[in-house]
């Protein structure tokens, strides 16, 4: 032995350093995935409710005008009835919020949801990502 300190077993360390890098840096990347998986649902959701809720045109002014224009009331009725019967109901976290544009010529839904984390849920005390989506939709007469 020469006394010089020798490298035996440095590659080992530094490729299980590597795998365990690997290994959070997939995790994090499970996590995220499920996160844009759960907001595309969520942008579905609204965007269902957004046209359920744009067929509820006040027909009284439609009639008597010929103009289309929303009634509040009933937007508001059929996309929170919609959003109780929607197949991903599970998914929202309570109610959507609907408004409809003072003009009454659209509506805009907002929804929330979350996502449970695995890995990154050690750097996020509750676990979960908060998610919201909205969308709008104006109503309109076709032929």
């Amino acid at each position: 032995m020469s006394g010089q300190p020798t490298q035996r077993g440095s590659i080992t360390l530094w490729l299980l350093g590597l795998g365990m890098c690997l290994l959070v840096v997939g995790g994090m990347g499970l996590d995220m995935w499920s996160v844009v998986s759960i907001r595309a649902r969520l942008v579905e959701v609204a965007e269902a409710i957004a046209t359920r809720a744009a067929s509820g045109i006040s027909e009284t002014h439609w009639r008597d005008t010929g103009q289309i224009r929303l009634d509040p009331a009933r937007a508001k009725k059929l996309g929170k009835d919609l959003a109780s019967r929607h197949s991903q109901a599970g998914l929202l976290d309570g109610s959507p919020k609907i408004t409809v544009d003072p003009e009454f010529r659209s509506v805009t839904v907002q929804v929330s949801g979350s996502a449970p984390l695995t890995l990154l849920a050690l750097a996020v005390k509750s676990g979960r990502v908060e998610i919201t989506a909205s969308a709008t939709s104006q109503p309109h007469v076709g032929n």
